[in-house]
């Protein structure tokens, strides 16, 4: 038996680009979207406390970029506050969440799950517990590259170049 999604709560932790796409989908699917990021706007999700993402989801997706304010952002403090049900994700980075404590968590059913395209190090260890773990799907940081995405990429590589050339730089990062 799997888990239904619609009537589920789904909680973002960053809600860039990737994030608001994730609240779009989980309302298409009838999900109460609640999130928590640095610098909250619009009407993205509800927004609640970091804390409240935990205790109150039944699927944590993290989106927020590795920096020295998000290392190690989620620990077993946080882990310890979801359902006994719920599920983490983290397509972001993998150290945003304490492995060692994530894995805790799943060896004691403390959590149902977790979906994990980005791990601590990278490639994954071959002895990684996770590896061997029922409750855990597993992706080699792999799940933004697809045919489209790396279409889009070139696509924008060259628009980029060729706005420069015509002196209308985009998509400058400082």
């Amino acid at each position: 038996m799997v888990t239904e999604l619609r009537g589920k709560t789904l909680g973002l932790i960053g809600t860039g680009a990737i994030g608001r796409e994730v609240a779009r989908l989980g309302k298409a699917i009838g999900m109460r979207v609640i999130g928590w990021t640095f610098h909250p706007q619009g009407e993205i999700a509800e927004w609640v406390s970091f804390e409240d993402v935990f205790s109150q989801s039944d699927v944590v997706s993290v989106h927020v970029r590795l920096s020295a304010d998000t290392s190690l952002l989620v620990r077993q403090q946080h882990l310890e506050l979801m359902k006994p049900g719920a599920i983490l994700i983290n397509t972001a980075r993998g150290g945003i969440v304490n492995e060692s404590d994530l894995v805790y968590a799943l060896q004691t059913n403390r959590i149902a799950g977790a979906g994990l395209d980005v791990f601590e190090q990278e490639p994954l260890r071959p002895e990684s517990p996770l590896l061997t773990m029922r409750n855990v799907v597993l992706t080699p940081h792999a799940a933004g590259i697809t045919p489209e995405a790396t279409e889009a990429g070139l696509a924008l590589a060259i628009e980029n170049v060729f706005s420069f050339l015509a002196g209308r730089a985009t998509n400058v990062v400082a």
